[in-house]
């Protein structure tokens, strides 16, 4: 087995890990991306993926890139003279992972081979005196405290998850009902998709997925051409908002006179990076070229209300305002 074939299965044990499937769109990005390294944007990387698989869309790539983040496999980096993320391939070798999958792979092999040597019941487990020196491993303090960190960090993940996508039966028709009305008010014309998309956006603050599936069958769109759209435009969101937003400007004269220091201390308050949301669904970080006021920058603007430059302490008071 060569290195190539090595890291793809390496990624592929740990996606799996993780609670999803090793599709072979993804499959397709990440052969691309250790044919090519570098970093690249979700705009370049799909134009290389586009090279060999013709088929994958570039919101698939998109949605490819934020789950790939959340696993550890690429490391997400903020271009701030483009204004968007770009994405490197993380070095599975010399990470935490590459160890993390080791042990996870020992382990396996150890309860397998017991499986197939031991008949004496169905799982290759009759007692924990017959496994020896591996019974020792279950008694590893660091071993168990790092499983119950990463455990709890799961645990935080799939909570937020079930906040942000429990939609109730009741909910999704009055959200259908709004979206005939937004439709209507379009006469239901293929040519106004654009138009329509802002307006969803406006009226739930971002682009749902089964609003979007809905969209597609109205209008019959194919669901690929409203993904592209939605995926490509900066302002539209794909994923589930804030209910306030915070934008930091980084515009030139924003930008020479400390946004950057601005930004970051955000980020160490709120502990999100740029794009991201707040676990309480609070607050959304988010980076813009002109807030227009230059004379007073840096700035940024939350629920429509201008603040130029606070300090750290400032910053927790304004965010703790918004109850």
């Amino acid at each position: 087995m060569n290195d190539k074939e090595r890291t793809i299965n390496l990624w592929k044990d740990k996606i799996k890990v993780g609670g999803f499937r090793f599709t072979e769109t993804r499959k397709a990005i990440l052969c691309t991306l250790i044919e090519n390294p570098g970093e690249y944007n979700v705009e370049e990387l799909h134009s290389l993926v586009s090279i060999k698989y013709q088929e994958i869309g570039i919101a698939t790539v998109y949605r490819a890139m934020r789950l790939m983040e959340k696993i550890g496999m690429v490391s997400r980096n903020y271009d701030n003279e483009n204004i968007r993320s770009t994405y490197r391939l993380n070095n599975i070798r010399t990470s935490k992972t590459y160890k993390d999958l080791q042990d996870m792979e020992q382990y396996n092999f150890g309860v397998k081979k017991k499986h197939k040597t031991d008949s004496r019941d169905d799982y290759g487990l009759s007692s924990f005196s017959d496994m020896g020196s591996d019974y020792e491993d279950f008694r590893d303090p660091e071993r168990i405290k790092t499983l119950e960190k990463q455990m709890s960090i799961w645990l935080k993940d799939l909570n937020k998850l079930k906040r942000e996508k429990e939609i109730t039966l009741e909910d999704m028709i009055k959200d259908m009902t709004k979206i005939d009305e937004i439709i209507k008010n379009h006469g239901n014309e293929r040519s106004n998709l654009i138009q329509m998309l802002l307006d969803v956006q406006k009226e739930f603050n971002w682009l749902p997925k089964h609003v979007l599936f809905y969209i597609s069958d109205k209008l019959k769109i194919p669901l690929t051409n409203v993904y592209n759209i939605a995926s490509f435009y900066k302002h539209f969101n794909l994923e589930s908002q804030g209910e306030y937003n915070i934008l930091v400007c980084m515009g030139t004269a924003c930008y020479i006179r400390g946004a950057m220091n601005l930004l970051q201390r955000i980020v160490n308050v709120l502990g999100v990076k740029p794009g991201d949301t707040t676990s309480d669904l609070k607050f959304t970080l988010d980076t813009v070229n002109c807030l227009g006021a230059c004379a007073i920058g840096p700035v940024m603007m939350v629920d429509n209300k201008y603040y130029t430059n606070p300090s750290t302490k400032k910053l927790k008071k304004i965010f703790s305002g918004f109850n």
